[in-house]
């Protein structure tokens, strides 16, 4: 074996010795790029998401986001939800205890954090930026619970594996991407977190 050949053995096996002894990290750090493309994904529809005769921002076609996003300005405005809501069932009005209760105060307390960050940030942008914030968490949430459904029989690095490909197809496949997608804040962007962070 000539001095060529043995130098490169010697840094392959250096390479290696790095990658088993950083094996945790790197897993981590591609957990980060799965998040990140699973926000960047989410957010290619933000330059349709204003209002071209105000310059606002506005929320997508759907309807619901709209009476959440009332909500939420009530919540922030007022300090919480009346116990009737007279804009919807006219003239009886709608008791707000039953329904919706969470899902806004949610995307306030979001608006709230990311006032920290932002203080010019809108509530309209708060409610078009919270369904991928959520899902976010959702892609982190669930892998730690298919981590955690392999470890037992596949260990460490393998359980890691499975986890970090499960996360992609969650990020990319299409039937999630509606419901997660900026500017429209349903309440399953944040049933996901909670339900992969139940079962974790």
């Amino acid at each position: 074996m000539d001095s060529s050949e043995s130098v490169i053995i010697k840094r392959k096996e250096k390479v290696l010795g790095f990658l088993k002894a950083k094996a945790n990290w790197i897993v981590y750090v591609l957990l980060a790029f799965v998040v990140f493309i699973a926000s960047f994904i989410r957010t290619r529809n933000l330059y349709g998401l204003t209002d071209i005769t105000t310059g606002t921002w506005t929320l997508g076609p759907d309807l619901d986001p709209f009476l959440f996003l009332r909500y939420v300005k009530t919540i922030i405005l007022d300090g919480g939800l009346p116990a009737i809501d007279m804009m919807r069932s006219v003239p009886l009005g709608s008791p707000t205890a039953g329904d919706f209760l969470l899902h806004p105060y949610l995307i306030a307390f979001f608006h709230k954090f990311i006032g920290l960050f932002s203080g010019g940030a809108s509530v309209t942008y708060s409610a078009v930026i919270y369904p991928v914030f959520m899902f976010a968490l959702t892609v982190i949430a669930f892998f730690f619970l298919t981590k955690e459904l392999f470890v037992k029989n596949l260990g460490n690095k393998r359980s890691s594996i499975i986890a970090l490909i499960s996360v992609f197809f969650l990020s990319t496949i299409p039937v999630f991407i509606p419901r997660t997608v900026a500017g429209i804040p349903e309440k399953e962007s944040a049933a996901f977190f909670f339900m992969f962070a139940t079962f974790y």
